[in-house]
């Protein structure tokens, strides 16, 4: 049944596509539609509470049927076609170079299939608000003791969402982020085109995109850095081709809109790279224009804000704030503005990308610069006046200890040898005269950079920030591809090809959560402990705890997820829906104990969440704390019934 939501997208793409587009161009297209309509009938059935199997099914047999008509009609008048879109006549080597590609996409996808969503934030907010939506059919706010399940934006697990119930669990809920791979690299190669490169510059451009470390990394889990990358490469697509027009096509404005608003209706650091690009429309057709701008402009706005609409009010109604809590304000939000400061965020955030020796794999030749290096930013600190752990521009406090080396973690892997290139693309095309005089270039690389440097300014410094610049490494393949194509010849451009795709296969194959060639790897090891990756530590007692609650009779479980005020995200929730999910074919419900209470207790006064009455309480707490004795809830105690550091189980006092 998942295969209903594929069908869609391929059904659009026809409606799209016609011999004087570009297919790629029809892609995107595709993909923006879909996007709309995802979220704008999953907002509908979340009003009405009907995110059921049922509607969902029928929502998405509607959709193909009606999808199906209209390129049936159009067929008929003669306006589309059956035909797939013509080849292009390629060399052998780039076609070698585009196998290179098709394998590490091929493979990327085998991994999402097989290994189960098992990353940090997928265990504790990703794939946790995915099954609380579907439990309580709606995608409003509920009680919890993790607020990111419900405060930051929600497109990529909305498509999850689809994908698990339309399947009946999550095994096709990496492929969210491998088809957002797959669209950012169709995407990139279109804009390099756009931008003026041939097609070894396209090709190039392919390449660099495929073969990035977090990229390959990431794309087979659940994180969301791909989606909103996907969106900001069909931003900057169409505000491309918006450009030559001196009053913009009604279809692109929508175009660019959408886009925008699926950008940050997706992971709100689209904000700020998308920003830069709406910067960059705006002032060419306020030039152009003049005060009939304001027709464009408030087409995008109708459209930006009637896909984000939904989540605003939620959080506005929960929080007081359309985007974020305070707790994330002080995670995240520069506390000090200056000129010092900014520097060392710049420095730091390349920083994150500088084991080229190890990356190489030269170490045994060539001692790895990363000692080095960060002797050096510690020098340049010096005199900039900053301490570099400053809690004030880095979060966690002292949580930057220098230029990190080579890693095969999803969540801080660096892409060294890309920014590089990135590097010496931008170099050349600041001393080589031809290239300046391309305006449009200059222009999207300004725009590329901006989103870089607003990064640095209004975000502090995270030991996992890396993954924030996967949109900015992709957008800028097109500007490298460009660049190069026009400079140098084909055999260089090919070798830094072929050393890109070489290099890259180690992070195919070594992902550290999701490993191919380790002893125990996602082909020997079964997918319940592949959940725990991370942490295997969590094995046992989290089997042992749910094979207990499976004993008794039991269908309604709260989990009482730590006692801080402000959880540090430690307590991990998904597993435990997974492992209890079949129980004697018993249906278990799952709500939160909030001890103590946050913001959003005030939902236990709603239904259905005022309705929760659970039989038994799973704790989890840091190891050093003792197992919790006793609990009360809603009037009713509960008492410690088994324990395992660090879980206990709590059943309802009989007397």
């Amino acid at each position: 049944m998942a295969g209903l939501v594929l069908l869609s997208l391929a059904i659009l793409w026809g409606i799209f596509h016609n011999p004087e587009r570009d297919w790629r161009s029809s892609v995107l297209s595709a993909a923006v539609s879909w996007g709309i309509i995802l979220t704008l009938t999953t907002e509908i059935l979340s009003i009405f509470r009907l995110i059921t199997f049922g509607w969902v099914l029928a929502l998405w047999l509607l959709i193909n049927f009606t999808l199906g008509w209209v390129y049936y009609r159009l067929i008929k008048l003669g306006k589309r076609s059956l035909h797939l879109p013509t080849i292009p006549q390629i060399t052998p080597i780039s076609l070698v170079l585009l196998a290179g590609v098709a394998f590490i996409v091929t493979t990327v996808t085998i991994i999402a299939i097989v290994a189960p969503p098992n990353n940090w934030d997928s265990m504790t907010y990703h794939m946790a608000r995915v099954v609380h939506w579907i439990q309580n059919r709606s995608l409003a706010h509920y009680p919890t003791y993790y607020s990111a399940q419900l405060v930051h934006p929600p497109f990529a697990e909305i498509a999850i969402l689809h994908l698990q119930i339309l399947s009946g669990g999550d095994r096709f809920a990496n492929l969210v982020q491998v088809f957002s791979m797959i669209g950012s690299i169709i995407g990139a190669s279109l804009i390099a085109k756009q931008l003026g490169a041939d097609k070894r510059g396209q090709i190039f451009a392919t390449v660099f995109c495929a073969t990035l470390p977090m990229g390959i990394l990431q794309s087979s889990s659940t994180q969301n850095d791909y989606v909103v990358c996907f969106w900001l490469v069909c931003l900057a697509h169409f505000v491309l081709l918006t450009l030559p027009y001196k009053n913009p096509p009604t279809h692109l404005v929508l175009s660019i809109g959408a886009s925008c608003g699926l950008a940050i209706f997706t992971k709100s650091s689209g904000y700020i790279f998308a920003f830069p690009f709406m910067v960059w429309l705006f002032v060419w057709y306020i030039n152009q224009m003049r005060w009939k701008m304001w027709k464009p402009a408030v087409i995008v706005a109708a459209i930006f804000f009637s896909l984000n609409i939904g989540h605003y009010l939620r959080n506005f109604d929960l929080y007081g704030n359309p985007i974020a809590t305070a707790e994330y304000s002080v995670e995240y939000k520069i506390e000090i503005y200056s000129l010092p400061t900014f520097i060392s965020n710049i420095i730091r955030n390349l920083s994150l990308h500088n084991d080229i020796v190890r990356h190489l794999g030269l170490q045994g030749f060539i001692t790895p610069f990363t000692g080095v290096l960060t002797k050096l930013v510690k020098i340049i600190h010096g005199f900039l006046g900053v301490n570099m752990t400053d809690s004030r521009i880095t979060h966690p406090p002292n949580s930057y200890n220098g230029v990190p080396g080579l890693s095969f973690d999803e969540n801080v892997a660096g892409n060294p040898l890309h920014l590089l290139l990135i590097l010496i693309a931008i170099a050349i095309f600041i001393f080589y005269g031809k290239l300046r005089n391309n305006k449009k270039l200059l222009a999207y690389i300004v725009a590329v950079t901006a989103g870089f440097l607003l990064l640095c300014w209004m975000l502090k410094l995270q030991p996992y920030q890396s993954r924030h610049h996967l949109s900015l490494f992709v957008l800028s393949g097109a500007f490298v591809g460009t660049v190069l194509c026009n400079i140098w010849n084909r055999y260089l451009i090919t070798f830094l090809a072929v050393i890109l795709l070489v290099t890259s296969m180690q992070f195919v194959f070594n992902n550290k959560y999701r490993p191919i060639a380790a002893t125990n790897n996602i082909f020997n090891t079964s997918r319940n402990e592949l959940y725990f990756t991370n942490r295997p530590q969590l094995i046992k007692p989290f089997f042992e705890a749910t094979e207990f609650i499976k004993t008794t009779t039991c269908a309604d479980v709260g989990l009482s997820l730590g006692a801080e005020k402000t959880p540090s995200a430690q307590y991990w929730e998904y597993p435990i829906w997974i492992l209890l999910k079949n129980n004697n074919n018993q249906v278990i419900k799952f709500g939160h104990i909030l001890n103590p209470a946050n913001l959003s207790a005030v939902k236990y006064q709603v239904y259905p969440y005022n309705q929760f009455k659970p039989c038994a309480i799973l704790a989890i707490r840091p190891g050093k704390e003792p197992p919790v004795e006793a609990m009360n809830f809603k009037n009713r105690q509960y008492i410690k019934a088994w324990t395992s550091n660090p879980i206990t189980v709590l059943l309802l006092n009989p007397s």
